[in-house]
């Protein structure tokens, strides 16, 4: 039993939270407008998103930092509620270092969340169109 939860720990919790954070991008816009998803490439796993109403500049960056905003409020009710210091005194030992890296994954902002989040679409084919 050691071995097999020690490789959910280390192999299943990053792709749950990998895959956590994706969907979080995915019901942000979902819930913002209407949209359809298309597969672009499998590895790297990306996904295209077209909304069907051209969506403002602040929907773009909420939907880029969703997962920064989750999993801030997550981090402060499990705080708040005492589940943090439940898994640090948990067993396996280790077990409060891999949720928090985990957590950290599943929060951490990718360079295309990032660019979308400063230079919505729109401001960035102006800066390709009039190059100073």
């Amino acid at each position: 039993m050691d071995t097999a939860q020690t490789v959910l720990l280390t192999a299943g919790l990053p792709i749950l939270a990998l895959g956590l954070h994706e969907m979080t991008h995915l019901l942000f816009a979902r819930t913002l407008s209407p949209i359809s998803i298309e597969l672009d490439s499998y590895v790297p796993f990306r996904l295209r998103l077209d909304f069907h109403q051209t969506p403002s500049k602040p929907t773009l960056r909420l939907v880029a930092l969703a997962p920064v905003l989750i999993g801030g409020a997550i981090a402060i009710v499990a705080v708040w509620y005492g589940f943090w210091k439940q898994i640090r005194i948990s067993d396996p030992y280790y077990l409060h270092h891999i949720v928090g890296l985990n957590w950290l994954l599943y929060i951490a902002p990718s360079p295309a969340d990032l660019r979308l989040a400063i230079w919505p679409p729109e401001e960035q084919l102006e800066m390709q169109a009039n190059p100073q």
